[in-house]
């Protein structure tokens, strides 16, 4: 089979973009989805891994798709660090295209996240907002394993591909709910459905707030190196309790 560059040649228009991506999935015997278009986009620009985080009609982000380890791995310690990349471009609706996350600069702008993004195997990402006007409908991350600098042409593309999952999470919204994405309030942390309820749990261990509960689930995850995911699963197993502490409430 013919490489996804030599299928799409210099192919930049949405319009052009669904028809190619619309052959692609037939041949091999997908169907033309979201998660398919981002795991296309991992494919056509060399990314070792890709998330899609969206945000519902409340603001509220969650992963949406991830390809490999990475794509998976990325987001979450975003959130238990409470900075990075995607917060970056879901908040300012801007391309965020990190070359090198291991460059000075970009340990001074994340200090948490950088070293240990690149501690994981990360070395470049590139975060692309789905958004238009107002809306605000999530962000496309391309992980790379060593450090990258894409030009002009790779950029364009990229964004179109962002372009066309705008267009296909809105239109999954609408049929689902009839609201098109609003503005993107409070659109971090990006959480699971375990981690929702595991924060609740903890809110009533300690008689206190969601906020603060999902702060002291971060800064427990942080604290034992662990994935966000793998601590609030424990809450949630009740394997672990969280015990009220005056100073941190």
């Amino acid at each position: 089979m013919s490489t996804i560059r030599d299928e799409w040649g210099e192919n930049s228009s949405l319009g052009r973009l669904w028809a190619s991506l619309t052959t692609l999935a037939g041949q091999r015997g997908r169907a033309l989805s979201v998660e398919f278009v981002c795991a296309v986009a991992a494919e056509r620009f060399g990314a070792e891994g890709a998330s899609l985080i969206v945000t519902g009609t409340t603001g509220m982000a969650e992963l949406h798709s991830s390809i490999g380890e990475l794509g998976r791995l990325i987001p979450e310690l975003e959130v238990t660090v409470g900075e990075g990349p995607i917060r970056d471009a879901l908040e300012l609706a801007s391309p965020v295209v990190i070359t090198d996350l291991d460059a000075e600069p970009v340990l001074r702008r994340w200090p948490l996240f950088a070293p240990l993004a690149a501690d994981a195997g990360v070395r470049a990402c590139f975060a692309f907002p789905l958004a238009v006007g107002v809306v605000r409908a999530g962000v496309l991350v391309l992980l790379h394993g060593a450090p990258s600098a894409p030009g002009a042409a790779t950029l364009r593309e990229a964004l179109v591909f962002a372009d066309l999952l705008l267009a296909m999470l809105m239109g999954e919204q609408v049929t689902r709910s009839g609201k098109v994405p609003g503005p993107a309030e409070d659109g971090f942390p990006i959480v699971g459905p375990e981690v929702h309820q595991a924060t609740g749990m903890i809110a009533a261990q300690l008689d206190t707030d969601p906020d603060t509960a999902f702060a002291r689930l971060r800064a427990r995850a942080f604290a034992d190196g662990r994935p966000l995911s793998e601590v609030a699963a424990d809450v949630v197993a009740r394997r672990l309790r969280f015990d009220p502490d005056p100073d941190l409430r």
